[in-house]
């Protein structure tokens, strides 16, 4: 970095200060403690406010934010730093704030506000393994799925810049051209690459109904996570959801040409300067952390209307089990010692929106057969390490209640089981808008009509004053008879109905709560 006549930081717990001379336009790193940690634009990021252009400590860096901090506010691309400062965050002398995981990697800021280790902390041999993996996924979509596959958005912007993975991303973007014009073949495609992916091994997931992800587990540990988008043109506009859509011709993509990437030569669209221009405008040649895409709402509702969006409330909750694993409850609830004393069973019971899997694992230890599902796979893959936890009758499966064709597929399986299952939803149907909870009765009127239960636990209306020990976004405080009504329009039947304090006391918070047991077995 290259020093100038820097100014002061003003640094409060809450805030940072910047100078007021700074460019609207240009990005700006901020360090703590000689760490990248992250990049902002005045004009979009800051507020002007006494003498200072100030903007609020991003919500990610928040439980890091404790002890000294040396902070320096730098020119992104010149490295010119601009201004410092030290601060001693929550009074903390003894301690030094350290943004690194707990191996001591480093970790920046993504354009999503979530902290990532970011690929230029990976050594030589862990990108290889992660390229060995990039050249066969997309020999596989080309050649074996049959369809055009190109590196895109940022790993294709780094690739023809410098040839090089973008320093702060932490995945890999790859996308493939469809060639039908209707979002429903467009998506039909797309389930049929997924499964092609999975049958070679490799660990996928669905974002949307034209997006998946790529789970790749490397020799050394780590995690890492290559996005495939699916692209197609209608009526002469070029989606690549979940965040482009804009005119560009077929011969800027098609046929593909190749890029240099880390020694090796990959697909790529036939203009692909004319593509990065489109999808991050003039500047694209310019590196800047700090982007984000500015979808406009015609493109989000489009979109939206025909992929649907299969990640809704994920990343709430991954946030929410990352922030707060150490802190989180491991014994078994009271709902689920009161469902074990008041309806005793041996046939299998399945655990949804498992979180932790505390009371997966008490049910398991008890001897009972449970499936945990849940949509957020580092939660659940946390739990299956635990241990012990191999040994026990457990199976784990990922699922989103507000993707109505899982849900659907799920009770299927389920009604055909040759034993009745319990279905078991503790503190789940509050955290459901109401298209989940929909899919959630759906999934219980198809499954219980041979015999189970169905066992709910929810936050009700009388909940939304009362204290809270964990704040979060997204509760659903509900009206215990309208559910009821629901269930019962279903066709499901109320067997015992509890509600009240002192049914799920969790240090000083005693919330009021509703306890439900309903059957569809005539």
């Amino acid at each position: 970095m290259t020093a100038v006549g820097s100014s002061a930081l003003k640094l409060t717990d809450q805030r940072i200060g910047l100078p007021l001379d700074l460019e609207p336009e240009t990005t700006y790193d901020v360090l703590l403690n000689d760490l990248h940690v992250w990049s902002l634009q005045p004009a979009r990021d800051t507020q002007q406010s006494g003498g200072h252009l100030v903007a609020a400590w991003p919500k990610g860096l928040h439980r890091y934010l404790v002890g000294r901090a040396e902070v320096v506010l730098r020119d992104h691309v010149s490295e010119t730093v601009l201004a410092t400062g030290v601060h001693v965050f929550a009074g903390a002398e003894d301690k030094v704030v350290n943004v690194t995981d707990k191996d001591g990697h480093p970790l920046i800021l993504d354009k999503y506000g979530k902290l990532i280790r970011p690929l230029s902390s990976e050594g030589q041999d862990t990108l290889d393994e992660l390229m060995d993996h990039i050249e066969r996924l997309l020999q596989v979509l080309n050649d074996e799925c049959g369809v055009p596959a190109y590196i895109s958005y940022g790993t294709l912007l780094g690739a023809v810049r410098n040839g090089r993975l973008i320093g702060h991303d932490n995945d890999v973007d790859l996308a493939y051209v469809s060639s039908y014009d209707y979002p429903v073949d467009v998506i039909r495609e797309a389930y049929r690459i997924e499964r092609a992916l999975s049958e070679r091994g490799w660990s996928v997931r669905r974002g949307s109904g034209a997006r998946i992800n790529v789970r790749l587990r490397l020799s050394d540990g780590t995690m890492r996570y290559v996005d495939v988008f699916t692209s197609h043109w209608v009526e002469g506009v070029y989606y690549m959801p979940q965040d482009t859509g804009f005119r560009i011709d077929r011969d800027a993509i098609l046929p593909l040409t190749t890029v240099e990437l880390l020694g090796r030569q990959l697909p790529a669209p036939a203009d692909y300067e004319a593509l990065l221009a489109a999808t991050y405008g003039e500047g694209w040649r310019t590196p800047d952390p700090s982007f984000k895409y500015q979808t406009p709402r015609w493109l989000a509702r489009r979109i939206g209307g025909w992929f649907g969006g299969l990640r809704t409330g994920r990343k709430q909750w991954d946030t929410f089990y990352g922030s707060h694993r150490s802190s989180l409850p491991t014994k078994p609830t009271r709902f689920a010692k009161w469902v074990r004393r008041n309806y005793p069973a041996d046939h299998p019971i399945i655990d949804l929106g498992a979180g932790n899997g505390r009371d997966t694992l008490w049910f398991a230890e008890k001897g009972r057969s449970v499936t945990a599902i849940d949509y957020c796979i580092g939660v659940m893959n946390r739990t299956t390490s635990k241990k012990g936890a191999r040994e026990l009758p457990i199976s784990f499966e990922v699922a989103n209640f507000y993707d109505t064709r899982q849900v659907l597929a799920l009770g299927t399986r389920l009604a055909r089981a040759e034993t009745p299952v319990d279905l078991y939803g503790r503190f789940l149907l509050h955290s459901l808008t109401a298209p989940g909870r929909e899919n959630l009765l759906r999934l219980a009127s198809m499954s219980l009509r041979s015999g189970g239960r169905l066992f709910l636990e929810f936050r009700t209306t009388a909940d939304a004053d009362l204290p809270h020990h964990f704040t979060q976004g997204g509760r659903q405080f509900l009206d215990p008879d309208e559910v009821v009504a629901q269930i019962e329009a279903r066709g499901g039947r109320i067997l015992d109905r509890q509600e009240g304090q002192g049914l799920a006391p969790f240090d000083e918070e005693d919330p009021q709560v509703c306890r439900l047991v309903a059957t569809w077995q005539r």
